[in-house]
């Protein structure tokens, strides 16, 4: 196995580049300096494949082949709207893009794998749980009677974060059950709940296309940012239909572009497929009148709808500002971090592939600020729908 990687000074961010090429200078000056380098490049090496083992992060053994299989995702992605060849094999886009970033949304976003409207004084993770509550109370499970504890499904649960708060929010007097395509995921979320003492959740791997749940079975269901991935929406909507009982809402945060949103825009087009194409999602054209109509086509009644990160709505930090609140997206962090990563990858600390997907991660936050900044995307449509009551 090869000690050091096959590398080019030239793909270096250029702060690193510079401090990279003086240290060549002065081992070239100082001959004693390549003496030292030759000595601690061992134990370098050694003490830091311990470090990274305590590190609950960045092993990637649920991954066969992390190089080949973030080179086979970009290879996939979409090139256009209407030859999009991921359409055929969602499932497959959807399960590998989780596979490749779940380490790095834990260790750099928390438990929770979505966004959410802030206030200013407000800190990251109040918001998160804050927006968690509120869509557990427009379940309004609390107006409705039941013969026994509700079922609600979390359609996309990620690792269980909202799944939780959820729970919490009504006292563990709900039944949940997250539904996920992703197996990491939920061995993730399996240990989380048992650590934390969750009850009354469990999990289900299975596809939102293809619920199996019985017919008029389930008395709510919610989801956070997941439905961007549904290559079809109006089949994901009737399959949640086809579950809810009568009288049962759904409520998404969905991906939406705004009404800013240009389809002959040059620049709007360009944002919005690298932004699919990173994260492995269908968002492209999705207005929230596209939305609404899939909705009520699949027979839902919608009762409201919302831009949760439009100020006029009462949030007072945007996405772009939320990013650079976030330390661990403030560009000095990201780039000391690509830095770690690169030299832990060239010595096989970490598996190669590593830094490739951080920066995946990296240029997909950059396409998020830049709809943001043009304001044609929201990743905080929140829609409330029900299933009447007299539906066959």
């Amino acid at each position: 196995m090869k000690f050091i990687q096959d590398i080019s000074i030239d793909s270096l961010p250029e702060g690193i580049r510079e401090g990279v090429l003086k240290a060549g200078d002065l081992a070239l000056e100082k001959p004693w300096v390549s003496a030292c380098a030759v000595v601690a490049l061992p134990i370098v090496v050694v003490v830091g494949k311990k470090l990274v083992s305590k590190i609950p992060v960045f092993k990637y053994g649920h991954v066969d082949n992390l190089k080949d299989t973030v080179n086979r995702f970009e290879n996939e992605v979409a090139k256009d709207e209407e030859h999009d060849p991921r359409r055929n094999f969602y499932a497959r886009t959807v399960q590998t893009y989780y596979n490749l970033v779940t380490d790095f949304y834990e260790w750099g976003w928390g438990r929770s794998f979505h966004f959410a409207p802030r206030y200013k004084d407000e800190t990251f993770e109040a918001s998160i749980t804050r927006y968690e509550h509120k869509v557990a109370a427009c379940l309004n499970l609390a107006g409705r009677t039941f013969d026994r504890i509700p079922h609600v499904l979390d359609v996309g649960c990620g690792i269980g974060g909202p799944m939780r708060a959820i729970a919490r929010f009504f006292g563990y007097k709900v039944h949940i059950t997250g539904i996920n395509i992703t197996p990491e995921h939920i061995a993730r979320g399996k240990r989380h709940n048992e650590r934390l003492g969750a009850r009354n959740c469990d999990f289900l791997q299975a596809d939102f296309n293809q619920l199996p749940v019985p017919d008029n079975s389930i008395d709510g269901a919610y989801d956070f940012e997941a439905l961007c991935h549904s290559a079809d929406l109006a089949r994901t909507f009737r399959e949640i239909f086809r579950v809810l009982k009568p009288g049962g809402r759904f409520v998404t945060a969905h991906y939406c572009c705004t009404d800013k949103w240009d389809p002959n825009n040059p620049e709007h087009v360009a944002i919005m497929r690298q932004f699919d194409n990173l994260i492995g999602t269908f968002s492209f054209g999705r207005t929230q009148d596209v939305v609404r109509r899939t909705f009520e086509q699949a027979g839902f009644r919608v009762l409201s709808s919302e831009n949760v990160f439009a100020p006029e709505n009462g949030n007072e930090v945007s996405v772009v500002q939320g990013f650079e609140f976030l330390p661990t997206a403030k560009r000095w962090f990201v780039n000391s971090v690509w830095g770690f990563l690169w030299v832990a990858e060239t010595f096989w600390i970490v598996p190669r592939g590593t830094t490739q997907v951080y920066e995946m991660m990296i240029a997909s936050m950059d396409a998020y600020k830049a709809g943001d900044r043009l304001k044609i995307f929201t990743p905080g449509y929140l829609f409330v729908v029900e299933k009447p009551l007299l539906s066959n």
